[in-house]
């Protein structure tokens, strides 16, 4: 009965309702702080849609690292994240690769790092060094090793224009090299940029490496990145090239046509003698499939050119 008003309360209340002394009652507003010396111009969607695109420059880098290094070789996509362009320089080390390069026809430029703990391992495999995980020494790259690195950045950038030809077509081109990125002045310290950090592992051997994406670099491509879905799939895979170029175009694959197959047994084998007639499932004006270094490739029928029994190409292999 304690909840209930007595006469002289409920007047009392009206009282002050009408003379309108009542206390508004406080709403908890929830905020989120905004920091507009960093500004956030780069959307979560857009961050995810780099990220499925970096993803694609991985798993090519991995494959064009494995084939120089002659061995396995994995780099994975860690982290895509925004922040500015001096946090990712201090974060660093020094010494380090650090190589600012061009992107036309875009305005302004990206970096790469390759860290010590990643290219010194590289180095030593290219250089017939041991198989192990070695000490990585805290020095600056030598003359010869600035040449070693100097390919692996073409490989990368090589690469990375790949990617990026799925977007728009960038011309990709190192302007410089140095061991201390923070002699490398390529944009103001607060300038907003895109970084994606990869962990490296060369057989025993884990490292890092990092590609920084300034935002007015990229600016013009963010809506196509974002537009775009970076997995191919196989209905849309490219055709082969046309012709191979290079010393790849010298190179012999054995062509072999399979005319028919047949099973018998092992006393049938022993018996054959010439003149023997072996009968097989396959009909004479069926075409014969033609193996490209043992796979199917193929479909053609047995013909003679010149005096020569020859095989005529009459269109692709049936799938199995």
């Amino acid at each position: 009965m304690s909840d209930i008003l007595n006469p002289a309360e409920v007047e009392t209340l009206l009282k002050v309702v009408e003379e309108g002394q009542l206390a508004p009652v406080a709403v908890p507003v929830s905020s989120t702080p905004y920091d507009f010396k960093r500004p956030e111009r780069v959307s979560k969607e857009q961050i995810r849609a780099l990220a499925n695109l970096h993803e694609v420059f991985a798993r090519s880098f991995g494959a064009s690292l494995s084939g120089m290094l002659r061995t396995l070789t994995e780099v994975r996509l860690e982290t895509m994240a925004q922040m500015t362009y001096q946090e990712f320089v201090a974060g660093l080390p020094n010494p380090t690769c650090f190589t600012l390069f061009s992107c036309e026809p875009l305005a302004g430029s990206m970096m790469v790092e390759f860290g010590p703990d990643m290219m010194f391992p590289v180095m030593d495999r290219l250089l017939g060094g041991g198989r192990g995980a070695g000490e990585i020494p805290g020095r600056p790259l030598t003359a010869i090793e600035w040449t070693l690195a100097g390919t692996i950045t073409r490989r990368a950038l090589e690469d990375l224009a790949s990617m990026w030809a799925i977007v728009r077509r960038l011309a990709l081109a190192a302007v410089s090299s140095e061991s201390n990125p923070l002699l490398i002045q390529a944009m103001p310290p607060n300038e907003l940029v895109v970084v994606a950090s990869f962990s490296v592992r060369i057989a025993d051997a884990q490292g890092r490496m990092n590609i920084c994406i300034p935002y007015v670099t990229i600016e013009p491509l963010v809506a196509e990145v974002e537009a775009h879905s970076w997995y191919p799939s196989a209905a849309t895979a490219p055709a082969a090239p046309p012709h191979v170029r290079g010393p790849l175009a010298q190179a012999s694959v054995r062509v072999t046509a399979v005319l028919a197959e047949t099973t018998i047994t092992l006393r049938e084998l022993l018996h054959l003698e010439p003149g023997d007639v072996l009968e097989t499932s396959h009909p004479a004006g069926e075409p014969v499939t033609v193996l490209v270094e043992g796979r199917p490739k193929f479909a053609g029928r047995a013909a003679t050119w010149r005096n020569h029994w020859a095989l005529e190409i009459t269109g692709a292999a049936k799938r199995p």
